[in-house]
């Protein structure tokens, strides 16, 4: 019987963390284009930090 809350828990577990990262990304630029992140990455030392979606 334990077991059917697991998936409820873990649903509000991500929705609670996904609301407090998305409170923070306010002061972020984020770049779209691949070749500037990597200018921008060399000259600041800086790692890149890619993500990768799949959108239809």
């Amino acid at each position: 019987m334990r077991l059917h809350f697991l998936p409820m828990v873990c649903v509000l577990a991500t929705t609670v963390l996904a609301g407090g990262l998305a409170a923070q990304d306010e002061g972020i630029d984020w770049l779209t284009s691949y070749e500037e992140a990597r200018t921008l990455a060399k000259t600041t030392g800086k790692p890149i930090f890619l993500e990768f979606r799949c959108e239809a």
